[in-house]
């Protein structure tokens, strides 16, 4: 929910005009007073976040190319794809610098750039230069110990796609080995024997956190062989015993000497039967992947994206403290009063 956005009243404008008018009045004419300058001394909102506001920057050719080559590698171009790549880049490739004890540093975009981190005021005004270089509207929001921002005007099923990406991606880079599963050995497949490689309860621990598991193969042999991929272990041992298994029919090689393809409808932990019913030995090269793909929707469940709902158009939640399983919408579950700052008007509101 959002407050009634916060103007300044008409008191508290007739206020604000008489101190005005008595500076003016008291001032020699010897130098210049600032009235927006002037009016936010006066607001406590506006006077804490001036120091950060001044630091956000609009209009940088050099800070527009970064942000051009940070989303030219994500392959997109809309703007939902624009705010996940910046944003990733933020939460990947910069560290948490805290200031020092009792000492306010605030850092420019170029700094945080240089230094590859900055605490959370410091990455939002980075964040929100970059996306404001990019035709992006942003906000600040402070609470008491705490900055983050807003991005405007966003399609929020759009942008649920690239979440999804994005997470599902970092799952495969932190799981390693637990997702990808290679194999790769020439071996002699005597006359009349079987050989499997698959899933059985070691090689792939089966787990709810996948929705499917692929195979990739390419399979070369000296002599012609059999090819079967097969959905679990028993149906190997069917096979063995010449009883009836189940098998993927569009993965099945007949008396060839070269097999490759991918099988990708697998639910179950299954594997690969190369078979040599004949008189030959046959000398076999096989080189194996095995992908489990990972469930967005069973790994990040309980993951929604976090909006407001600001002039009649979404505002997503941007933390850019929130790590490597950040996102745009993540909920950080910041308490207290959080003040949304317009970085150019200097309207703010209240977020509930």
């Amino acid at each position: 929910m959002l407050d009634v956005i916060k103007e300044t009243d008409g008191m508290y404008k007739i206020i604000s005009l008489i101190l005005i008018s008595f500076l003016i009045f008291t001032q020699s004419f010897s130098g210049c007073i600032d009235l927006d300058d002037t009016l936010n001394f006066f607001d406590k909102e506006l006077r804490r976040a001036d120091p950060y506001l001044k630091e956000i920057v609009f209009d940088d050719a050099t800070l527009q190319t970064y942000a051009l080559s940070v989303c030219n590698d994500y392959g997109s171009s809309d703007k939902e794809s624009i705010i996940t790549a910046l944003y990733r880049h933020i939460v990947e490739d910069f560290s948490y610098i805290s200031d020092p004890e009792n000492e306010e540093l605030i850092r420019s975009p170029q700094q945080t750039i240089q230094l590859k981190g900055g605490d959370c005021e410091d990455l939002s005004i980075l964040l929100m230069s970059l996306l404001e270089n990019m035709g992006i509207k942003t906000y600040l929001v402070l609470t008491e110990e705490h900055a983050y921002a807003l991005a405007y005007d966003i399609n929020i099923s759009n942008l649920w796609q690239y979440v999804e990406q994005e997470l599902v991606q970092q799952v495969e880079q932190d799981s390693g080995e637990t997702i990808w599963q290679h194999y790769h050995q020439t071996f002699t497949l005597q006359k009349h024997r079987n050989w499997y490689y698959g899933g059985n309860g070691e090689l792939l621990v089966e787990s709810e956190s996948f929705d499917y598991l692929e195979i990739i193969y390419n399979i070369s042999s000296k002599q012609p062989i059999d090819m079967y991929i097969v959905p679990t272990k028993d149906d190997f041992d069917n096979f063995t015993k010449d009883n009836d298994f189940t098998n993927f029919p569009h993965h099945q090689y007949i008396k060839e000497t070269q097999m490759n393809g991918n099988c990708s409808n697998m639910k179950n932990y299954g594997g690969i039967i190369l078979s040599n019913p004949r008189w030959l030995d046959a000398q076999v090269t096989v080189n194996l992947t095995f992908y489990s793909h990972p469930s967005f929707y069973k790994l990040f469940e309980n993951k929604t994206i976090r909006t407001y709902f600001v002039k009649e158009n979404h505002c997503v939640v941007l933390e850019p403290t929130a790590g490597e399983y950040g996102y745009p919408g993540y909920d950080a579950n910041v308490t207290g009063t959080k003040t949304a700052i317009d970085p150019v008007t200097k309207d703010y509101f209240y977020l509930d």
